[in-house]
């Protein structure tokens, strides 16, 4: 867990994209490998093995970083700092990105925990199982058959799964006009706003935000600005503001047009177009795109509870 430490800089200033920002310095190779040589020493004045110690922390901490790059939102690990500063994702992501700070204690982080517990679950066993446990071959192949089911019900993006899933939870999920999951499929991080309206058309709904000069949206409280930092849109009109009295104050309010508010608070910093909604209080299936400037930073694919 030590790499996650880095989050105590959104406090101090430190923004999410900078180099000791989340997922940054912390969550590179050199960085496991230092703390890892660090605590092999430890080791040796503790009289244990610190060879040993160390190649096996190294390793340990560099799994952490490789994890994150398989999630699915966020920005990527800067694997290779501090020679190179870019972010890298997996081609492959199948975790749930994890609310970060107190935002894990809600239903959402909940719904993260139970999904990691139950894909690392056969690696759970393996490191609690008592010392007198004994193999039984045709009860361990069944369990095993029966985690792989559920982790392919979490982690799997295939139509097949989306339909059994959509099946158990008797999915309503409303797309936008013209949608699909091939088109979707072929959106990318680095791909321009007209070029995903191409590809997929308009969005249902889109959220645009002001971050204040030098920030992030990643990095601000809501509850702590008092500008007007963010619009929700559903049909091109304003559905909700933050915050609603700095918004009003400036001329915006619930019901206007998108362009109206575009020339009293400009283009935004970053924004996000939803192609999909459910029903309230129903899991649906989200589809989102979101930006930063005008390039696509993330694209959200998951179950929504």
């Amino acid at each position: 867990m030590l790499p996650d430490a880095d989050v105590i800089g959104f406090s101090l200033g430190v923004r999410y994209e900078d180099p000791w920002g989340h997922r940054g310095a912390t969550h590179s190779f050199a960085f496991a490998l230092v703390v890892g040589v660090a605590t092999g020493i430890m080791a040796r004045w503790l009289k244990r093995p610190a060879l040993r110690t160390a190649l096996l922390a190294t390793v340990v901490l560099a799994t952490h970083p490789i994890l994150d790059t398989m999630t699915d939102g966020g920005l990527g690990c800067a694997l290779l700092w501090p020679f190179d500063l870019t972010r890298y994702f997996s081609p492959w992501r199948p975790i749930q990105v994890a609310p970060i700070g107190l935002a894990f204690l809600s239903p959402y982080g909940a719904i993260v925990a139970i999904s990691e517990i139950v894909l690392f679950l056969p690696l759970l066993v393996f490191a609690l199982r008592p010392s007198d446990f004994k193999r039984q071959t045709s009860t361990l192949t069944l369990l095993y058959l029966v985690w792989l089911f559920a982790a392919w019900l979490i982690a799997s993006t295939d139509p097949v799964r989306e339909a059994v899933v959509a099946t158990l939870l008797r999915d309503r999920t409303e797309f936008a006009p013209g949608f699909s999951e091939p088109r979707f499929g072929g959106v990318t991080e680095g791909l321009s706003q007209s070029e995903v309206r191409q590809q997929l058309g308009a969005p249902i709904a889109e959220g645009w935000m002001y971050a204040p000069e030098g920030q992030s949206p990643a990095n601000m409280s809501v509850a702590k600005v008092t500008d007007c930092v963010g619009v929700q849109f559903e049909n091109d009109r304003v559905k909700e503001s933050f915050q609603p009295a700095a918004c009003e104050a400036r001329g915006i309010r619930v019901g206007q047009p998108k362009a109206d508010v575009e020339r009293v608070l400009g283009q935004p910093s970053d924004s996000c177009w939803g192609y999909s909604k459910g029903p309230p209080r129903r899991p649906f299936r989200l589809r989102l795109v979101c930006f930063h400037g005008a390039t696509v930073e993330m694209v959200a694919r998951r179950w929504v509870f």
